[in-house]
């Protein structure tokens, strides 16, 4: 080897230790900083696990004070309970529940110095876990139903609970009678915060007072009086959550089946609330188990509805079919599931109960579940019904109010999801806009041409834009006809005014050629401006419909359609081809004043406004439209005299008012039949009217006899007293408007022509007397006979008022005329 290899080996070798050398040094760092890394992590883990021991250690002590608050509780209230079974021999119930409760007699049970108090404190079991996850519900507040339950609020039974909530452990599950209840009862009355003492025997009941209850009863207070609702105390002891009352009150005899408001037993109310050992202690006593309300539903009904699962077991136990129904032939299981109670649920259904039963509205629990989207109680309900009736399951399908009722359903019976059942479903999704659930069933798989093309049809015709997004998106064809209407989305969103809709359909490739007069007519009509402006943007309709959209529009009062189409350029003056009408004709016609204004506005000519138009405002009251009309000076000197006859007869004032300050002819008469305005209003009975009239210079000597008969025969009062002040009607023209006046039993208005000194006796042939007791107006007979009217009077063949009375067997007239 050269020295020159030689010294390039070297080399080499020496750059290969370096190399290796720098590698070492890396991986020595490396290992330091994960070592500091670690060393971090250990101390961060030791303070928390520090931290954790801390909370543990907290919360054994208040596991240790709770297991000694229950103690407590149990070494007072024992002796009490002991005392109470005692007095009502009721102990063998309860040595049912379990033997280690109640020895079995002084003399034959072993006197190991065991109480009963020790006896129950002994079967008193307080695990950690229960204990630490009952603080949790309560100081969570999470629990919806809990916290709903525990506020102050009517009973299922309309009674008032006074919501007491004291946690307790939980008691053991009913057997007969128990011994203690889940659903704590509140308090005695003088541990709720009530002061003053009970005023009635359901005020102590309520109050859980037992000494006021059994003084009341003492004293002689009926066990079963009702209160205003119908409940007896026991209702209410029930209900409250009372055992002690609801032992003292059926001691005393307490009906234990008397219906109370909605026609409900004690049992139905301690079923409702939950309250188990009453429950039992009811049935114990001889309560039927079946009875049902007002609504058919049974105390067991009512417990399912509101998620006491021990008393729907437990009544189940004492006999209640599985399958019960109310007078609507609904089911516990259709009642649970009204409330999501999913226990109650699988309870009934492992007992055999269907989620299919039909009741009398065609609802089943399924049904009701889907609906309300209730996930994971259609997923218990599909174990046993996903093979049942295809009809019924397709159904809930269709109505599902959630994505978790979807996958309930993929999950249980995929094929299903995935035929014609799901295709059904999404079209009525989009139907309803239930876009969660329509997107999920895309997800799924759902994608039937036909069914797709559909559901973007009733999702446009209804107005959901984010289905309509979401369908596009899962590449339905925009354009796709109705195989039967051949309508295209586009024309479904436009012709029912969802603009959004039209708006994402041409973004999305809808063809504007699709458009056509309909749509642009429907939008002027309907006064849908968004989409009316939509249509013109893009070029819809030709000029004829166009000028037949602003038709349209004058003709409905849509204002501002008439300007975006009149901003199009639409002819402001373009009349309908066989009729002539222009927009403002029909805009006149219909009172849409603001119409009327702007159409004068943007040129409408003014010599299109005839007679008919203003004849029109007048009649109808169109006063907006009639000073338009008269500003412009639409109409000649005849058409507007016509004008006030037609307001004064439709009762409208202020046209009249408006039609005088104009200059119209207060006085002018019609050219055939000479009635004037001031006739015309006195003939309707328009008082203030006919008061204007005569102010503004109406002759008095138009008034003639048939307007104050007429207005006297229709009990006119008004008319009639200003026709009296003015002087109208001569002499014999008042006698006869009396005469009508009796005739069609108008007391006042007999009043007002008497004390114009109208003759009482005035006759022809008959006096007003004859017609009133002819035609039984009692009041009116009095009246007249007060006002001086002979009753000895006879008419033409000798027969006096009382004679006619006596004809038509008028009673009340008879009575008057003779006494």
């Amino acid at each position: 080897m050269s020295r020159s290899e030689s010294g390039a080996v070297g080399s080499c070798g020496n750059a290969g230790h370096m190399e290796t050398r720098s590698d070492f040094l890396q991986l020595q760092k490396l290992l330091h900083d994960n070592q500091k890394v670690m060393e971090d992590r250990f101390q961060t883990m030791e303070v928390r696990f520090a931290k954790i021991e801390e909370c543990l250690s907290q919360e054994r002590g208040r596991i240790s004070k709770l297991e000694e608050s229950v103690r407590r509780a149990v070494d007072v209230v024992m002796p009490k309970v002991e005392e109470l079974l005692a007095r009502h021999d009721t102990l063998q119930p309860l040595r049912e529940v379990d033997p280690r409760l109640v020895p079995v007699s002084a003399s034959s049970a072993p006197n190991d110095g065991r109480s009963l108090t020790a006896n129950v404190a002994s079967t008193i079991e307080v695990p950690q876990q229960n204990i630490q996850r009952g603080a949790q519900a309560v100081g969570g507040g999470n629990n919806k139903r809990a916290n709903a339950s525990a506020s102050t609020k009517p009973t299922e039974c309309g009674l008032v609970s006074d919501g007491g909530g004291a946690t307790v452990p939980p008691a053991p599950s009913i057997e007969g009678a128990a011994p203690a209840s889940r659903s704590s009862a509140p308090p005695p009355s003088a541990a709720s915060g009530a002061t003053n003492p009970p005023a009635s025997l359901h005020e102590a009941a309520e109050r859980g007072d037992a000494a006021a209850v059994q003084r009341f009863l003492a004293d002689g207070a009926r066990v079963d009086a009702r209160d205003k609702d119908g409940n007896t105390a026991l209702h209410i002891a029930a209900s409250s959550g009372r055992t002690e009352i609801v032992d003292i009150l059926i001691a005393k005899g307490a009906a234990v089946d008397r219906r109370g408001l909605r026609a409900r037993t004690p049992l139905h109310c301690a079923a409702a609330k939950g309250h188990e050992v009453i429950v039992a202690r009811l049935v114990t006593a001889g309560a039927k188990i079946d009875s049902p309300d007002t609504d058919g539903a049974t105390a067991a009904a009512l417990a399912a509805q509101s998620g006491h699962v021990e008393v729907v077991l437990w009544l189940l136990k004492q006999g209640v079919p599985v399958e019960a129904t109310d007078n609507k032939n609904k089911t516990l299981l259709m009642y649970a599931a009204k409330e999501e109670n999913l226990e109650i649920i699988a309870h009934l259904m492992e007992q055999g109960a269907s989620p299919l039963k039909t009741d009398n509205n065609k609802e089943f629990p399924l049904l009701l579940s889907s609906k309300k989207g209730y996930g994971d109680v259609v997923g218990e309900m599909l174990k046993v019904a996903a093979t049942g009736d295809t009809n019924l399951l397709e159904r809930c399908l269709c109505v599902a109010g959630s994505a978790d009722v979807v996958w309930s359903f993929v999950d249980e019976a995929y094929d299903f999801v995935q035929g014609p059942a799901g295709g059904k479903a999404l079209v009525e999704a989009a139907r309803g806009g239930r876009l969660e659930v329509m997107e999920t069933l895309l997800r799924v798989g759902v994608n039937a041409k036909e069914s797709l093309e559909m559901a973007l049809h009733t999702a446009a015709e209804k107005g959901h834009r984010g289905c309509i997004v979401a369908l596009l998106d899962a590449g339905v064809d925009v354009n796709a006809r109705d195989i039967e209407t051949k309508h295209t989305a586009l024309y479904l969103a436009a012709m029912n005014g969802h603009a959004e809709c039209v708006e994402v359909l041409l973004q999305r490739g809808a063809k504007k050629d699709q458009l056509t007069e309909e749509e642009l007519m429907n939008a002027a009509r309907g006064g849908n401006l968004d989409v009316l402006k939509i249509l013109l943007r893009v070029g819809a309709g030709a000029k004829k419909s166009r000028e037949e959209a602003l038709r349209a529009a004058a003709e409905g009062g849509h204002r501002d359609c008439i300007v975006a189409l009149l901003d199009a350029r639409v002819d402001v003056n373009g009349g309908d081809a066989y009729t002539q009408h222009t927009p403002l004709y029909l805009a006149a016609m219909n009172g849409h004043a603001e119409c009327v204004e702007v159409l004068l506005q943007r040129g409408a000519k003014k010599d299109q406004l005839t007679e008919e138009e203003l004849m029109n405002a007048a009649r109808g009251g169109h006063l907006d439209v009639l000073k338009i009309l008269l500003r412009v000076g639409a109409g000649a000197k005849t058409s507007r005299e016509g004008a006030l006859r037609a307001a004064a007869a439709g009762g409208r004032t202020s046209c009249i008012v408006a039609l005088l300050d104009a200059g119209v002819d207060v006085n002018g008469g019609d050219a055939y039949t000479q009635h004037t305005a001031l006739c015309l209003a006195a003939m309707n009975g328009h008082a203030e009217c006919v008061e204007v009239l005569l102010q503004r210079g109406a002759k008095k000597d138009q008034l003639t006899e048939k307007v104050l008969v007429n207005a006297a025969r229709g009990g006119r009062l008004d008319v009639l007293k200003i026709l009296l002040r003015v002087g109208a009607g001569a002499k014999k023209s008042r006698e006869e408007a009396l005469r009508a006046a009796a005739e069609g039993g108008h007391r006042d208005c007999i009043v007002a022509l008497l004390d114009a000194g109208v003759d009482v006796n005035a006759r022809v042939d008959w006096t007003a007397l004859h017609f009133a007791a002819w035609y039984g107006h009692a009041e009116c007979v009095k009246e007249l006979l007060q006002r001086g009217a002979k009753k000895e009077l006879k008419d033409n063949v000798g027969l006096t008022a009382l004679s006619l009375a006596h004809e038509k067997n008028q009673a009340a007239c008879i009575d008057i005329l003779q006494n």
